[in-house]
């Protein structure tokens, strides 16, 4: 296994086939929808949630068995297969990625063990090795890093082209970047002082040098 080469995807509009079924299909199923993907759910059966997806229309559940069709125009696809081995072959064969759960040898990608806070997205990989590791670091980033994180990311959003309009220059830009950051205002944030806080990075905007 060699799943070293970490990558965040911009799924908007991608046509993402899931195939098969277990108890971890349904998450898959919603963060694939949650990125804007567009979900095709290939399987007989479908568990409640998945067929509830299907019903509100965020979906399309086609209730029968795979066939390689299914895999024309996709970005990526999801499998949960008694044997993966065919689904990976036709999948590579098409140049679409292909994620076998729990069978890291038909595996183009994996997933990592994904913390949130709005804006702020991270994830961890033990290259499969030892994924309760992942998240047992997960938990401790989850205690360390708070909604704090989401709001100061909307703060910040609020402001970036504003600071791309008044400063052109490159490094003249990072380095306010990091004085923002460095600023106190995640503090100021922490501690439900948020006008404060937009009002230091507003001070240090208006006043860059």
């Amino acid at each position: 296994m060699n799943f070293h080469y970490p990558i965040f995807l911009d799924l908007t509009g991608k046509r993402c086939l899931v195939v098969g079924e277990g108890p971890e299909m349904a998450s898959k199923i919603r963060g694939l929808i949650e990125a804007g993907a567009e979900v095709v759910y290939v399987n007989p059966r479908a568990s409640d949630e998945i067929a509830a997806l299907a019903k509100r229309g965020e979906m399309l559940w086609a209730a029968r068995e795979f066939a390689p069709p299914d895999l024309d125009g996709c970005f990526l696809v999801i499998a949960r297969l008694e044997d993966n081995s065919e689904i990976f072959r036709l999948a590579e064969e098409r140049g679409v990625l292909c994620n076998a759960v729990d069978d890291p040898e038909h595996c183009r990608f994996i997933f990592g063990s994904v913390h949130r806070q709005g804006e702020l997205t991270i994830a961890i990989s033990t290259n499969g090795v030892a994924p309760a590791l992942a998240v047992r670091l997960k938990e401790r980033l989850q205690r360390e890093i708070g909604p704090e994180y989401a709001v100061l990311l909307e703060l910040l959003q609020q402001i970036r082209a504003e600071i791309r309009a008044r400063i052109p220059d490159f490094a003249r830009r990072r380095e306010l970047w990091y004085r923002i950051i460095d600023s106190g205002a995640l503090e100021k944030i922490r501690a439900g002082e948020i006008e404060e806080a937009r009002r230091l990075i507003v001070g240090l905007i208006e006043r860059p040098d």
